[in-house]
């Protein structure tokens, strides 16, 4: 998808991403917080569709869309955010570092960079868990973060679990 970026000044920003199979899709994002999104059908000069959203609606919209609430399972990431950005989904092991701590005792964050927006355990999403929360060895996290902090994200994940004695 190629999508261009442009400053709308007094307005916000707009957002103009043309898929693979040409249609248009034209996001305005106002200072305000809401959002304008305009559908354009291939070689279309007018929009098929419209839809205003206030902030909050489009935030749960854009989860919706990023997987919160549902991930489909042919893909575990995504690279998003003109490709500064990458979502993925990791399943904690059995053994893991961070198995039994809170999201603050393992200081996923200061640690990797990466930030955890959900947990999904049991057929349910924990969206934005507190610091409190405890990570448990089957659970899905969903971790943000540029291209090196979901590799050093990774490999936190993966570590061995230190020998306790």
């Amino acid at each position: 998808m190629n999508v261009s970026e442009h400053d709308l000044p007094g307005v916000g920003k707009k957002f103009a991403c043309t898929t693979g199979e040409g249609d248009r899709l034209t996001v305005i994002v106002h200072n305000t917080g809401a959002r304008e999104v305009y559908l354009f059908e291939r070689g279309e000069d007018f929009p098929a569709a419209a839809v205003r959203l206030a902030d909050d609606e489009a935030r749960k919209v854009g989860a919706i869309l990023g997987g919160a609430y549902f991930q489909p399972t042919a893909g575990s990431g995504m690279d998003m955010v003109l490709n500064r950005l990458s979502v993925e989904w990791h399943r904690v092991p059995a053994g893991s570092p961070l198995e039994g701590r809170s999201l603050l005792e393992s200081a996923i964050r200061e640690r990797t960079g990466a930030s955890v927006l959900a947990i999904f355990r049991g057929g349910e999403a924990l969206a934005n868990p507190q610091p409190e929360e405890r990570i448990v060895a089957g659970d899905t996290l969903m971790v943000v973060g540029d291209r090196e902090q979901a590799a050093r994200f990774r490999d936190l994940l993966r570590q061995a679990s230190p020998t306790e004695g």
